[in-house]
């Protein structure tokens, strides 16, 4: 393809040896390339949609929901709540699982972590005996366009336990894709999840 490319360029003088590329020839094929490959990267990435995860980070999680609104405040009950939905909902989805119920056991409350600007300011003081420095910091409340504040996360509090009750938990195999499930999407140890059947 290259060659094909660069023989646009190339001109046969008297049919015995060809004339070499200039500069300017040089650098309108790679533009040519770049262009080329712009074009195949950007058909080839997947669009990136809403983020609608729990991530783990260190102890707690942070929450990142679509149907959060700013401003909005949200409680350690009703993230657990929201938790608790959405698991049996998509639990309730695995073939032979049935009806499926969730209860979730956390142990602290949800925080919301707000946007503050940070302005530092140090003054120097001489004093007979030495030199002091004094340090002063201002934290301003980051307010959006209708006064409520900007939340940068919000942290869902510590899960301790996680109970399902499922129709087709008799089942082993159900058990285990149900468990697996839960220690997945919330990144807990198996042995903090308990699988019941439903009577």
């Amino acid at each position: 393809m290259i060659k094909g490319i660069t023989g646009f360029f190339v001109r046969k003088n008297d049919g015995k040896e060809k004339r070499k590329l200039s500069a300017f020839e040089i650098l309108l094929i790679i533009v040519i390339l770049g262009i080329i490959i712009l074009i195949a990267a950007s058909s080839l990435a997947k669009p990136s949609g809403t983020k609608n995860t729990m991530k783990n980070s260190g102890s707690a999680q942070s929450y990142e929901t679509g149907s959060y609104q700013p401003g909005k405040f949200i409680n350690g009950q009703d993230m657990v709540a929201d938790i608790e939905r959405r698991l049996a909902e998509i639990l309730s989805k695995v073939e032979g699982a049935g009806e499926v119920s969730v209860m979730v056991f956390a142990d602290t409350g949800g925080e919301q972590v707000p946007a503050y600007n940070n302005e530092q300011d140090t003054r120097n003081e001489e004093r007979a005996d030495g030199r002091s420095s004094e340090i002063s910091e201002t934290r301003q409340l980051v307010l959006s366009g209708n006064d409520e504040p900007v939340i940068l996360k919000v942290i869902i509090p510590q899960i301790q336990g996680v109970v399902v009750v499922a129709e087709g938990a008799d089942d082993i195999l159900i058990r285990a894709q149900l468990n697996n499930a839960v220690c997945t999407l919330l990144g807990i140890p198996e042995h903090r999840v308990q699988i019941l059947k439903h009577k």
